[in-house]
């Protein structure tokens, strides 16, 4: 008889399909590994292993009687799912993904499932804040960085799980740098000269993720030098940064995505929020980006070993980023140093050493 069940929970679909962030790292991590007896989630791809589960949205005076809305309605298909592999008496071991609504109704679903039964939540923000009427009830918490766990320890009065630092994954043989011949050849077949000195911005069109001030930016960037060029990714196009040296590339898939990433220079991650991780941030290290980011949230952590770098302690003003930027212009070019930095680069922030970590705080 197995020694535990082990079930993985997503309000997402898996695999997933779309464009997404840690949904990529557990594509790769369900394609590789038969490790989940049982993924619970809303995808149409069913077997004897994924099992569709979707949580429901909260109806009209569901607040009245919030506990069995919950439990009955939000719930109740993964509820009814583990309720079914509770029959053979074996524990089970829950990983929730990044739901605090899945993580509540199936904490206190806990009484009803085989003792020994354990619950994880893998948190991909910063700072989790958990409600004390089910906290006693989760018995570890994955976080993304240290600086989260600690953040977290701060803010709750209570915090009683046990906790792992798993942070995220990407993949090394998407992102790599390229060489400086490699590099030359691929800008001239997107439209790029050898000499261009290339910003990336990618995020979506939040102003958590700072548009609104890179917008006021770009001018000032451009100013600079006339061969700075810049490349903007994620977000909605915009009429006002319309420019000869500005490509509004808009959403892209991660093949398309790393070949701009690849020929770039410098990466703009001008965040505005407690960032959980920032994966964009990794893939653009991976590329060999030279990294000009807010020190907002788990950043400091994820971008710790990566000489090519400059936090910006003071995110709001623009001047910060401008002064650092024009900073780096007038300084020496980054040292050449491709074989050193290949192998550093390959190991940082991989899928595999997630992987390890994943498997590790899962045994």
């Amino acid at each position: 008889m197995k020694e535990k069940i082990r079930v993985l929970v997503s309000n997402l679909p898996l695999p997933y399909h779309g464009i997404g962030s840690w949904t990529e790292e557990f594509n790769y991590f369900l394609k590789k590994n038969k490790f989940f007896d049982y993924v619970l989630s809303p995808s149409k791809d069913q077997d004897e292993v994924f099992a569709f589960s979707a949580k429901r949205k909260w109806f009209r005076g569901s607040s009245f009687f919030r506990d069995s809305a919950l439990k009955n309605w939000v719930v109740k298909d993964y509820s009814d799912k583990l309720l079914n592999l509770s029959e053979k008496n074996t524990p089970l071991q829950i990983l929730v993904l990044d739901d605090q609504v899945l993580l509540e109704g199936i904490c206190k679903l806990k009484d009803r499932l085989p003792k020994g039964t354990e619950v994880i939540f893998y948190y991909h923000g910063h700072a989790l804040s958990l409600k004390s009427v089910y906290s006693s009830l989760v018995d570890k918490v994955f976080f993304l960085t240290e600086a989260g766990y600690k953040e977290s320890l701060r803010i709750n009065n209570e915090f009683t799980p046990e906790v792992e630092i798993i942070g995220n994954g990407v993949s090394s043989d998407l992102f790599f740098p390229l060489t400086s011949q490699q590099k030359t050849l691929i800008r001239q077949e997107l439209g790029f000269a050898s000499e261009d000195k290339i910003i990336c911005w990618m995020a979506n069109s939040r102003p958590v993720k700072g548009i609104h001030l890179f917008g006021k930016m770009i001018p000032r960037l451009l100013d600079l030098d006339p061969k700075v060029k810049i490349i903007t990714i994620g977000h909605n196009s915009n009429p006002d940064w319309e420019h000869n040296r500005v490509s509004q590339l808009g959403r892209l898939k991660p093949k398309e995505l790393s070949r701009y990433l690849q020929i770039s220079d410098y990466y703009f991650f001008t965040s505005l929020w407690k960032e959980g991780f920032g994966l964009s941030l990794v893939e653009a290290i991976k590329c060999g980006n030279f990294i000009f980011t807010s020190a907002n949230g788990g950043i400091k952590d994820v971008v710790r070993g990566y000489p090519f770098v400059k936090l910006i302690d003071t995110p709001n003003i623009i001047d910060s980023w401008i002064s650092e930027f024009q900073n780096q212009l007038l300084s020496f070019p980054m040292e050449n140093k491709e074989e050193e930095m290949s192998q550093f680069l390959k190991d940082f922030h991989s899928l595999e050493s997630w992987e390890f970590r994943l498997k590790k705080g899962l045994e």
